[in-house]
């Protein structure tokens, strides 16, 4: 009967091919989800205890969904770039994804894509490992690497370094109520303090707000907007540059249009702008 949870499923949502929009759609779900709870459970009529006490694990699950929408839309945002970047590259930009284990070749078996063979299977939960693979697969075809997509504090672009840091804090709580469940070990204790520069006390359980879950989810979606602004640029650009040199590789509006329809903004390549 164990077995039998891998055959109960649903359908993708519809966006589900354009990471923003697969992202945007899966957070809003989590908060609509406590809407409903609110609309529909008059708290006078229960008891208030209980009712804390199980909205308080409601929100933690969200809380958890909603940064590992952020890891799912990175890995998706990834596994785009290279789709579009492989046609035209033969460096090594793919190296650190490459899979060096049996296992994980078993997953070339059946991706639909080069992107997706090559991202769905690892973590992205770490800001330098995340940025050192952006920049490998956004570099210059010389072989220099693209900026740092979540800098850390002696990496540029500096303007990046504080939204970085908070993402940094999150991927943090993120393991701790996946590990732990939201309990705040002494271990964990110790990494928060460090993270955030204040005492946090341990032996507690996270127990986040309604306005918790809003500011995380404000912060997230605006990292994921701007994140994926900074990437389809840079795809943009360096679709360009392959075109400069031969443009006999591709029609840059038709490419300009497909690279817009993923990444759902307009991105210009050699002044053709395509159509999200």
């Amino acid at each position: 009967m164990v077995r039998e949870i891998l055959q109960h499923s649903s359908p993708l949502l519809p966006q589900a091919d354009r990471p923003i929009q697969h992202f945007e759609r899966s957070v809003n779900g989590g908060m609509l989800l406590l809407k409903y709870i609110d609309d529909h459970v008059d708290p006078d009529d229960v008891y208030g205890v209980v009712y804390d006490r199980h909205l308080g694990h409601l929100r933690r699950m969200v809380l958890a969904e909603t940064i590992e929408s952020f890891e799912r839309f990175l890995k998706e945002l990834a596994a785009v770039c290279i789709d579009f970047l492989a046609p035209f590259t033969a460096d090594d930009r793919f190296d650190d994804l490459v899979p060096r284990r049996g296992e994980k070749v078993a997953a070339f078996i059946n991706a639909p894509s080069l992107g997706k063979a090559l991202c769905e299977s690892d973590t992205w939960v770490n800001n330098a490992t995340i940025s050192s693979r952006f920049s490998s697969l956004l570099k210059e075809p010389s072989g220099q690497g693209w900026e740092s997509l979540f800098p850390q504090a002696n990496q540029q672009p500096a303007a990046e370094r504080d939204r970085a840091s908070t993402l940094a804090l999150l991927w943090q709580i993120r393991h701790n109520l996946a590990h732990n469940v939201g309990v705040i070990t002494r271990s964990d204790s110790m990494k928060f303090r460090v993270l955030i520069g204040a005492p946090v006390t341990a032996d507690r359980r996270l127990s986040p707000t309604g306005s918790d879950l809003r500011y995380a989810k404000r912060f997230l979606t605006e990292t994921a907007t701007h994140t994926n602004q900074r990437v389809g640029g840079r795809v943009a650009q360096l679709l360009e540059g392959f075109h400069v040199a031969d443009p006999s590789l591709f029609d840059a509006q038709v490419k300009a249009d497909e690279v817009s329809q993923r990444f759902a903004i307009s991105l210009t390549i050699h002044g053709h702008s395509g159509v999200p």
